[in-house]
């Protein structure tokens, strides 16, 4: 027996000649239709290949459809009640044309290809638009059409198990849309933020047909349109900046933000977007959305909206309670951006003043290093502990000639190493006084750096003290004064060679004032005393030039024949190497020169035309003992005739010569001409050069 004929057996057997299918609801439905009107007929009349495929879906749980028929009429089971909502028990035995006329362009031809063909079908999460419950709602069904032999052996309906998978499509499709935004990599500021996170809700248009996102301006009263999509930013939908409730149909704040922006967390806005938007965008569907939902951003741990969402609504899905907590996760992650985004900014803000506060730092370290050089300072931070090696500044080192990659002598081992041993005690007892009452110290020591060099430091010490104001340590400053020492004692040495020279130069003045006055008449006083007060003023301006530190034997004869100064290279001749004589030799040659020189003019080689004055100076004699000499020798001139009696010129040549100088002075009449010789020892004429003992 088949299970065809037992199906009949027993249903016959129930119902007394009437066909049993069951007692599922769709069964009684079945069982109590009129189907004398039906193109199926009455259901004795049924194939009964179609009764056995009815039995198998009467019988099933999951969603079935039998499609038979050349109407393709529809019968079901009690499973597929789902699928038809509001359409069943009319569609009951309806040819499936009329029970799906929105669907039909899709289900049409694979529903006649089964039939006609005999092929079967297979489709997954198809997406069809089918009006259930007076509304066309976006829906996915996987579902096959597999053909029902007729008992005459051709194709007499379409067998259809059928499931809709619109909840797993759409939670899938929304499940993206939030992964991605939470995967938003790291935004610089809020704007890119916000366009970032349109970029990701650009991709489900299907939830999002066009939505935008607007910054508050509390200040100006404004939102700025940071990003949108599905809409042209800038267009009617989507202005770049609306003016919080401004009630201007065209201008104004057509979503009516202002009242957003005052809304807390987890409240919402609906608009509808009706004529006042133009023609809205309908985005991946056929039809334009109606309703929009605006959600207030507020960022973590703010208590009032910086932004809003305007989000549209899918015009094939109503706003359920899935659909309302997608978007709110939206709003939310759009918040959870914009919030990272600020922080960062903040962040990097903080990071670029610790950057500038470093660089100040730097410089101001760098200026201090290079003040502390050109100033020749150091520091130095102390515990007071005769061990302790404290903290020093990178110039302590060069002061001191030490290993600047090295650790700082402690205290005690700067004794006798940087400080004489008594000068080290001064150094103790007053940072020991300083430890001891908090009042500082200026030391001005001598020291030494490690290479055994002598210098001299100044050390200002005072007392650290700690918040409650004990005193805990020292910090010092040591500055190199070395050359300011070495250049006070030159000048306390040419202050005391001013002084002495200042008494020999008045004794000279007082010495030709009287012997001037003795042997002259007043008149020619005036003129010997003032021709030899000059002779004197040149050699001193040429001692003052050289800070006292000698003249040049060339620059002084110059100085002192200065009234012959054309006659130089042709009647008078100078030889004799760069020679730097002592002050009092200066002075003592330079006032010979001078009375050489007039006695030339009046009576000698240069009294005339054709005379000429020869001198000539050096260092002669080797081994040990080199001696200095100096020659005036005059030719030319008329013959000289010794005089009678000797003036005070006649004891500047010879006398004053001899007791400056040390040496042998001669003085020939010759009468070809005066010849005047000087012999003396080196280290009476001449100066050591600079850095020579």
């Amino acid at each position: 027996m088949t299970a065809g004929a037992a199906w009949i057996d027993v249903s016959e057997k129930r119902s007394g000649g009437q066909f049993f299918f069951g007692d599922s609801e769709t069964a009684a439905a079945i069982a109590s239709a009129n189907w004398a009107r039906s193109p199926l007929g009455l259901p004795q009349t049924w194939p009964k290949r179609l009764r056995v495929a009815l039995e198998i879906c009467l019988n099933s749980a999951f969603p079935i459809a039998i499609f038979w028929g050349p109407e393709l009429c529809l019968l079901y089971n009690d499973a597929y009640h789902g699928l038809l909502a509001d359409k069943h028990p009319r569609a009951l035995g309806r040819p499936a044309r009329e029970v799906w006329p929105e669907i039909w362009d899709v289900i049409g031809p694979m529903l006649e290809g089964a039939l006609t063909n005999g092929a079967p079908t297979r489709s997954e999460d198809l997406q069809l638009h089918m009006i259930r419950n007076g509304r066309r709602d976006e829906g996915y069904f996987t579902f096959s059409y597999s053909p029902i032999p007729d008992d005459d052996g051709g194709i007499g309906g379409v067998f259809c198990p059928v499931v809709e998978t619109t909840d797993r499509v759409i939670g899938e499709r929304r499940l993206r849309t939030l992964r991605d935004l939470a995967a938003l990599s790291r935004a610089e500021d809020e704007g890119e933020a916000c366009r970032l996170a349109a970029s990701v809700l650009a991709v489900n248009g299907y939830d999002l047909p066009f939505s935008a996102i607007y910054r508050f301006d509390h200040e100006r009263g404004e939102a700025e349109l940071m990003a949108a999509t599905g809409v042209r930013p800038g267009g009617h939908i989507a202005p770049l900046r609306i003016p919080l409730g401004d009630p201007d149909p065209i201008r104004g704040d057509i979503w009516g933000l202002a009242e957003v922006a005052r809304l807390t967390p987890g409240r919402v806005a609906i608009r509808t977007i009706d004529a006042r938007f133009g023609e809205p965008p309908c985005g991946p569907w056929p039809a334009a959305a109606d309703e929009a939902v605006l959600f207030p951003i507020v960022l973590l741990g703010q208590d009032r909206a910086v932004a809003a969402l305007i989000a549209a609504i899918n015009p094939f899905k109503r706003l359920d309670a899935a659909y309302a907590y997608f978007l709110d996760r939206v709003a939310a992650k759009i918040a959870s951006a914009m919030t990272d985004a600020r922080a960062y900014a903040a962040e990097r803000e903080r990071a670029e003043e610790i950057r500038v506060r470093e660089l100040a730092l730097q410089r101001t370290e760098a200026e201090l290093r290079e003040a502390q050089r050109l100033g020749r300072i150091g520091s130095w931070r102390w515990s007071g502990r005769h061990d302790d090696r404290g903290g020093a500044s990178p110039y302590i080192a060069r002061i001191f000639g030490l290993d600047p990659d090295a650790p700082p002598p402690s205290f005690a081992e700067q004794k006798g190493l940087l400080y004489a041993p008594a000068d080290w005690e001064r150094l103790d007892a007053a940072t020991r006084e300083t430890l001891r009452t908090g009042e500082g110290f200026e030391l001005d020591l001598p020291a030494h750096r490690a290479d055994g060099v002598a210098i001299h430091v100044t050390i200002r010490g005072e007392a650290v003290r700690d918040e409650r104001g004990a005193i805990v340590g020292l910090r010092s400053t040591i500055q190199d004064i070395t050359e300011r020492k070495h250049a006070q004692e030159r000048v306390e040495l040419l202050l005391r060679e001013v002084t002495h020279r200042a008494k020999n130069l008045l004794t000279v003045v007082r010495a030709v004032a009287r012997q001037t006055a003795r042997r002259d008449s007043p008149l020619a006083f005036s003129q010997r005393f003032d021709q030899r007060i000059a002779a004197l003023g040149a050699s001193h301006d040429l001692l003052v030039q050289n800070e006292w530190r000698g003249v040049e034997l060339h620059a002084l004869t110059r100085s002192q024949l200065a009234h012959f100064r054309d006659l130089f290279g042709s009647r008078i001749c100078v030889e004799g190497p760069a020679t730097v004589v002592k002050p009092a030799a200066s002075q003592a040659i330079g006032m010979a020169l001078h009375e050489l020189a007039t006695n030339a003019g009046k009576y000698g080689a240069l009294s005339n035309d054709t005379g000429v004055v020869h001198i000539a100076f050096g260092v002669v004699g080797e081994g040990d003992a080199p001696h200095f000499e100096m020659e005036w020798r005059e030719s030319g001139g008329p013959t000289v005739v010794a005089p009678k009696r000797h003036g005070f010129g006649h004891m500047v040549i010879l006398q004053m010569a001899k007791h400056a100088l040390g040496g042998q002075v001669t003085l020939d009449y010759a009468p070809s001409g005066v010849v005047w010789k000087v012999s003396a020892p080196l280290d009476n004429v001449i100066e050591p050069a600079q850095g020579e003992d």
